[in-house]
């Protein structure tokens, strides 16, 4: 054999060794992004099941809107030397759950979350939470400009995209289901219709 051929199979050699290290890193890299966003996806719900964040959500959802008439509130909400010792825990509230959207935004923008992941556990819980924090947004953003909360509203559109998309949830097409006997309809349907006549 001559060196001309062993110089072309040891090339080719180099060449089968360093697609394969390739490949082993591409593989690596997935499985690492995986990781990845399994512990994120962990943090974000012992988050979006702190105690902290359903008090946040439970007061944005009972009385912000009623806050959100006093002009002293909305004045405070938009300039945070002029806060009062009682509002700043109010407006806290509203900022941990802004926040707690505005951070998965930006990892579902970054690519860092997968957003089909995270739509099939918070879809309706985004868009909820936005629908009552819009007004506060809108104050902001008379200052701070259509940077405010901005990935926030990316998770919230692209939330409802894929709500339009899968109307009927994400469960599989084809897969059976269970067939569920509502034992408490008839009663609930009364009770709620004494609340409505009340």
């Amino acid at each position: 054999m001559s060196l001309e051929l062993w110089d072309t199979f040891a090339t080719f050699g180099t060449f089968l060794v360093i697609a394969a290290t390739a490949i082993v890193a591409i593989v690596q890299l997935r499985q690492l992004r995986g990781s990845n966003q399994i512990a994120a996806l962990f943090r974000i719900r012992e988050t979006s099941e702190s105690q902290e964040l359903r008090d946040a959500q439970h007061w944005v959802f009972t009385e912000l809107a009623d806050k959100m008439r006093d002009p002293a509130f909305r004045y405070q909400v938009r300039h945070r030397a002029a806060r009062t010792t009682e509002n700043q825990a109010s407006i806290a509230k509203i900022v941990t759950v802004g926040n707690f959207w505005e951070v998965m935004g930006t990892l579902v923008k970054t690519g860092l979350l997968d957003k089909n992941l995270v739509f099939e556990a918070w879809s309706g819980h985004v868009a909820d939470d936005w629908e009552k924090l819009a007004p506060v947004t809108a104050l902001w953003r008379r200052t701070r400009g259509s940077a405010s909360m901005e990935n926030f509203e990316y998770l919230m559109v692209l939330s409802k995209d894929w709500d339009a998309a899968h109307p009927k949830g994400a469960y599989p097409a084809g897969m059976r289901r269970v067939d569920l006997e509502d034992v408490w309809l008839e009663a609930d349907t009364q009770y709620e219709a004494s609340l409505a006549s009340a």
